[in-house]
Formats: C-alpha cells, structure tokens, sequence
C-alpha cells in the first residue's frame, strides 16, 4: 500500500475532495465539482468543500450524509489499490497504446496519438 498511501498524501486534502465529488454524483454534479475541486485545489478545506457544494446547489443534506457513505471510501481504496497494481503513482496518467509518454503538453500528446495512428 506504499503508492497508494504517497498517492494519498500528494495533497493533504485528497481523500476529502474524492469523496466529495463521489457525493456530488448522486445529484448529478460529479463534472462540476470535479471542475471546481480543481480551481480552488490550493485552498481546499471543509468550508471550501461545503461552499462548492451550495454553489452548485446541491441538497446540503443529503450531499453531508452520503459524504459519510463507507461505501464511497471503500470505492475510492479500490481504485487506489487498482492504479497501485497497474503502477499508477499519480492522476492524470495516461497510455498511448501501453506506453507512458514523457512529454504531456498537449501538442506532444496530439502529435504522439497521430504517429500511433500512422502505425
């Protein structure tokens, strides 16, 4: 479980914001919070988290219970448990055709997809 606990750690708010994201599906707000997790990544907190969730309209209710759902974490430890098998230490990660490319700019991703393509 080494990678997986790193994985955890990387930010100290990961857990939170995965299961957050998680609750807000049940709403049918994964997208958007997922978006908005990501703007404000470096100012993540409970209050952050809940001021994302009102923004979005969601049933605060209902969004604070399922954050409570055993069955969200247990989701997100056997994703974590997956990435760990396949040697994936981080997210994004990407494969193009089972290879791993160095470059991630957008332009070094089109162009590695197009010489795949040309194969």
């Amino acid at each position: 479980m080494k990678l997986v606990h790193k994985f955890i750690t990387a930010h100290d708010f990961s857990m939170k914001a995965a299961t957050a994201a998680l609750a807000s599906d049940e709403q049918g707000k994964f997208w958007e919070f997922h978006d908005k997790l990501f703007e404000n990544q470096s100012v993540l907190n409970d209050p952050k988290i809940l001021e994302i969730a009102g923004a979005l309209k969601l049933d605060l209710k209902r969004f604070k219970e399922k954050m409570k759902d055993p069955a969200l974490e247990a989701l997100i430890n056997r994703d974590f448990a997956e990435a760990r098998k396949l040697g994936i230490p981080a997210t994004p990660w990407i494969y193009i055709n089972g290879r791993h490319p160095l470059e991630r700019a957008l332009p070094d991703l089109v162009d590695a997809v197009n010489r795949e393509i040309m194969k």
